[in-house]
């Protein structure tokens, strides 16, 4: 299906809706970066540019037809003719009437300005939801988890015919120290609003970045008509539950409390023990009560909750806090927006500390509906790696990572020397880096570079004690957290896990020495690597599991021996590249072939075989690479990685 429109340039630059064509190409772009996918359909056609959806020809429905999965649109889109594809596609855009959405250029057809704005619409949700996808199956490896998760999220979108147009409102911004939230009359359960659906160790970390001081996002109320009525929570629920929970401040937890206390006839006791003394309140409770106050009788009270107790988590100078209730920690001082305080002020008293508001003074409840509805539509989740970049970001590996990635803005050596010092030196045998994992296939989009570079960092360098290799996501964290140390039970000192990662000139010589290979890597690619092993079709664009094992295995290589390193590629190239081509499909028993089965361990065992069998084909001494690893960057992941396969051989 390849019609030319036959438009001129001077026509094409005229028409108004060039710009929109251009947001529609550059979001189909980046949801075709995405190689795993719901198990509703399969990925075809690989990867492609923002050039390559051509609205001057029927190039846009090769490349829609390509993800469409992605869109969900309910309907197969024909390759028959291109009318047969633009009346289907118009029909699944919410057109009723037959050529609806559709305008006739030329005797070809083509969607108009209508049509191109509900696909716009479809593209720009698949590409949110596609990210629902993409996370849940990086902190689970699970396919069929991240498949529950990317339907669920899309039977959860509204209509788009639902809403009425938003009409303006009126809306102060403001900030406010956390008591006047807890002083405050709040309705926390207006009809729109989720349940309360955090869980226990989220509500922990919530208030464990209030104590460090770590700015939280706005707050939406709506101010209610009547003096001496709550405000309705419009957004943030569930973080200002967390924050009165923590507190004791929960309406429902204060009501419970003292309907118990006039039952028993405590006169005021109870209650005052719930207020000062939550351990003293625990045990009167079960006294008169004969209940006990477990974590999970806490959660359907809205009764308080411990702060969390995990060392690797609540450390440093909180560290004394961790397992502690509010009411136990009240007096302990605690530095928080440069100001010394102690954590009672923090929630009871005007502090430095305030969390952005948005108040809605004038507003109906179908226009709170749709504000509320249009906040969480337009929320954009951060993913793994832009997590990552937050709060690792004071390592030297992590801005590494990310300039040599070339996900950073850094364009000369002075950003080099400010942004990632650790480079500085090495940078001419760094800066291909970002370009080259670009002609792999793997653009822009959302750190997708840095998140390659990272898992090929995790897999050589993350050694995992004899356990089974993780998740990636939780591989990649575990060697930045063993970079970043932990503290020792006090609090004080940080006892670095490998000191090597945080020195400047061991994080410049792994980043040339994975820079060099990747060189290697590519430079021989048409000699080295079967198409069908690349992509499992033409070889046009790169899948990240075939990537990273072959990667992987030519940076063992090179490391160890660096200077024959290349001979051997040369001398091995016609045998690896028939080797690579057994990936073609029915061969399963083949190293090279892709599994079937996405689970964690089935990705790690297929790139440790091929890892293992590019090292074997160019003759690496593994063992020297190991060693070598461990004395010049601090750690190796190779004997992690390569236990991963199983006994019983290929």
């Amino acid at each position: 299906m390849s019609t030319n429109y036959a438009v001129s340039e001077d026509e094409i630059l005229d028409d108004p809706l060039v710009q929109l064509r251009a947001d529609i190409a550059d979001r189909l772009a980046a949801i075709s970066e995405q190689s795993d996918t719901p198990d509703e359909f399969e990925h075809v056609g690989g990867t492609f540019s923002a050039s390559e959806v051509d609205f001057t020809t029927s190039a846009w429905m090769d490349r829609l037809a390509d993800v469409q999965g992605w869109l969900r649109l309910g309907e197969d889109l024909p390759d028959a003719s291109p009318d047969a594809f633009v009346q289907t596609l118009a029909n699944t855009l919410g057109f009723e009437q037959l050529g609806d959405g559709i305008e006739d250029s030329d005797g070809l057809p083509r969607l108009n300005a209508a049509g191109l704005g509900r696909l716009f619409e479809r593209v720009d949700q698949a590409s949110r939801i596609q990210q629902v996808f993409v996370e849940q199956f990086g902190e689970t490896g699970s396919r069929r988890a991240a498949s529950d998760a990317w339907k669920e999220a899309w039977d959860d979108e509204p209509e788009p015919d639902e809403a009425e147009p938003l009409k303006p409102v009126s809306a102060t911004t403001e900030v406010w120290p956390i008591y006047q939230f807890t002083h405050k009359k709040l309705n926390l359960t207006p009809s729109y609003q989720r349940g309360d659906v955090w869980t226990t160790s989220a509500r922990q970390m919530l208030i464990e970045s209030v104590l460090r001081g770590i700015p939280l996002p706005s707050v939406i109320l709506l101010r209610p008509d009547q003096p001496g009525q709550p405000h309705e929570v419009v957004d943030g629920k569930q973080r200002l539950t967390a924050i009165l929970r923590f507190v004791g401040k929960h309406p429902l937890a204060i009501e419970r409390v003292q309907l118990a206390d006039d039952y028993h006839a405590q006169g005021g006791q109870l209650r005052k023990a719930f207020e000062e003394n939550y351990s003293t309140f625990k045990k009167m409770w079960k006294a008169l009560r004969h209940e006990a106050l477990t974590s999970k009788i806490e959660d359907q009270y809205f009764f308080p909750f411990r702060l969390g107790s995990n060392e690797t988590v609540f450390n440093g100078p909180l560290a004394p806090l961790k397992g502690k209730y509010f009411s136990d920690i009240g007096d302990f001082v605690i530095s928080v927006a440069d100001e010394q305080i102690t954590v009672r002020d923090l929630f009871e008293s005007v502090v430095a500390y305030k969390i952005p508001v948005i108040e809605y003074k004038k507003a109906t409840q179908s226009q709170i509906h749709e504000v509320f509805k249009l906040y969480n539509k337009q929320g954009v989740h951060l993913n793994a790696e832009e997590i990552r970049n937050a709060i690792f970001h004071e390592l030297k590996l992590t801005p590494a990572t990310l300039v040599a990635a070339g996900d950073s803005q850094v364009k000369t050596i002075d950003d080099v020397e400010r942004v990632a010092p650790a480079l500085a030196s090495v940078w001419p045998d760094v800066e291909h880096l970002g370009s080259t994992l670009e002609s792999y296939g793997f653009g822009e989009s959302r750190y997708r570079r840095t998140k390659v570079l990272s898992w090929v960092l995790a897999t050589l360098l993350g050694d995992t004690g004899g356990k089974d290799l993780p998740s990636t996501a939780k591989h990649i964290d575990d060697l930045l957290r063993k970079s970043k140390g932990t503290f020792d039970k006090t609090g004080a000192t940080p006892q670095l896990n490998n000191p090597k990662l945080n020195d400047s000139a061991v994080v410049g010589k792994l980043f040339q020495a994975i820079a060099t290979a990747t060189k290697l890597h590519a430079a021989y690619a048409d000699e080295l690597w079967a198409p069908k092993f690349r992509d499992g079709d033409s070889g046009q664009k790169w899948q990240e599991l075939q990537l990273v094992g072959s990667l992987v295995g030519i940076t063992i290589a090179y490391i160890s021996e660096p200077e024959s390193a290349e001979g051997r590629v040369e001398d091995h190239a016609e045998e690896m590249f028939a080797e690579s081509a057994t990936a073609e499909r029915g061969e399963q028993a083949s190293v090279w072939a892709r599994p079937k089965k996405t689970q964690t361990k089935s990705q790690w065992e297929f790139i440790a075989k091929v890892a293992r069998r590019v090292a074997e084909i160019l003759e690496a001494d593994v063992e020297a690479a190991e060693r070598k690893m461990r004395q010049q960057f601090g750690s190796s992941g190779i004997g992690s990685l390569f236990a991963m396969i199983p006994d019983d051989g290929e």
